[in-house]
């Protein structure tokens, strides 16, 4: 298959490039940044996503777009959130209907739904969404237009919302990173919000969901899906906290703040999730 990334640079898209290319998948991946490196099955288009790649378009099977920017809610304005993952992808879009290029992995969050209260319900694909940030905002906003435009224009978008990812080549500042980076310096570490569940997932395993969910044949659809990757299995902040302090050996402190304090939770329901097998 020949397939369309954005986003193959960041955290869970290079992932999936590596896996792509170990699938025998041909990558078009967009970069800002001119690759030195020539990998095989991958060639690199120097640029903004958006930009008029009308031959890599026409040439491509699926477009998988992973290209978002505002996680780091310190790192980003309200206009350059909503510009990078609403108003360059809805372009992205537009060209890849343009050129035929109709059939789209596109890459979503949880934070979609907003904060969720601590009772029995978990997240399905049919929770109302309440979403906080310009992040979680300009990701719902967008979903919402490929979701119209597949519809109105025959195209098929497979839109997969991601519960928090962890694992190799996560940003340092993350809480993951964080962690490792206190317990193998031998540093205390303070955990602020220790009673949340979480579905807390690897990396490699979201990568693989996303590969296998390229595959348009596999629960089949007209238009649109909405799945959520996670592999199910919350675990409050505390103990994956613990569970990595004591993996890491780590000879600091685990400093639990607010451990009474009431957090919301983030879990999926089992009938909303991409089932690899």
């Amino acid at each position: 298959m020949n397939i369309f990334l954005t986003g193959g640079t960041g955290f869970i898209g290079k992932s999936f490039l590596k896996l792509a290319i170990k699938k025998n998948h041909y990558v078009f991946a967009t970069t800002r940044k001119i690759k030195n490196k020539k990998i095989s099955n991958v060639k690199w288009l120097v640029g903004n996503f958006d930009k008029n790649w009308k031959n890599e378009l026409k040439k491509s099977d699926m477009l998988v777009h992973f290209a978002s920017t505002g996680v780091l809610k310190k790192k980003y304005n309200t206009k350059d959130i909503f510009e990078v993952n609403f108003l360059k992808p809805l372009n992205l879009l537009l060209n890849a209907i343009k050129y035929g290029c109709k059939n789209w992995l596109i890459i979503s969050t949880s934070s979609e739904y907003g904060k969720v209260t601590l009772d029995n319900k978990r997240l399905s694909i049919n929770s109302s969404r309440k979403p906080k940030t310009d992040y979680s905002k300009s990701k719902a906003l967008f979903t919402d237009m490929a979701i119209s435009l597949a519809k109105k224009h025959n195209c098929k978008a497979r839109i997969m919302r991601l519960f928090p990812i962890y694992g190799p080549g996560e940003h340092h500042k993350r809480f993951f990173p964080s962690l490792k980076r206190a317990a193998l310096k031998g540093k205390n570490f303070i955990v602020k919000n220790p009673s949340e569940l979480t579905d807390f997932t690897k990396v490699d395993y979201a990568t693989e969901a996303l590969i296998d969910a390229i595959n348009l044949k596999k629960n089949p659809f007209k238009h649109y899906q909405i799945w959520h990757i996670s592999e199910n299995k919350p675990i409050t902040v505390s103990e994956f906290a613990k569970k990595y302090w004591k993996f890491y050996k780590a000879k600091g402190k685990l400093i639990l703040k607010n451990k009474k304090k009431v957090f919301t939770k983030h879990v999926s329901n089992k009938k909303s999730l991409w089932k690899l097998n």
